[in-house]
């Protein structure tokens, strides 16, 4: 008798339907793994940054002044250029500009991008700035408005 009409039909085809289930869900697997691959090369290519999203802050004297960006590139061990959306925030004032020269060793910044600065009372628009002195000291360069609320 041929061995094939032995075999039971629900078995054959369960088992079919198996292998087929198995090789469907690699395939589609495969084709996952391949999007997320080239979706993160993607965004590799389009940041060319050494930081994305630094974050630190400067202890002055009497006050902490935070630090954040969307991203920075190390220029030397100690400099640091600081871009898109970057925020100087201490209790007392926030500062905003798009590309800062942070100097890690001196605790020193420098931008002669459009700033921002915002105190309680007080709005400063300016073509640049310098913050020495462990963020004591903020000197506005260019074109600068004061509005005093």
């Amino acid at each position: 008798m041929n061995f094939l009409l032995k075999l039971n039909k629900k078995y054959i085809l369960i088992s079919f339907l198996i292998i087929l289930i198995f090789v469907f869900l690699n395939i589609i697997n495969k084709f996952m793994v391949n999007k997320k691959y080239e979706f993160t090369e993607k965004n590799l290519e389009e940041i060319k940054a050494d930081i994305i999203k630094p974050k630190f802050s400067i202890n002055g004297n009497d006050q902490q002044i935070l630090i954040t960006a969307n991203q920075g590139n190390f220029l030397s061990t100690n400099k640091i250029m600081l871009e898109q959306n970057v925020k100087f925030k201490s209790k007392r004032f926030e500062l905003k500009s798009n590309k800062v020269l942070f100097d890690k060793l001196n605790f020193t910044a420098h931008s002669e991008e459009k700033a921002e600065f915002f105190a309680k009372k007080t709005a400063i628009t300016s073509k640049g700035f310098d913050i020495t002195q462990n963020g004591e000291k903020i000197n506005f360069n260019g074109k600068t408005k004061l509005i005093i609320k």
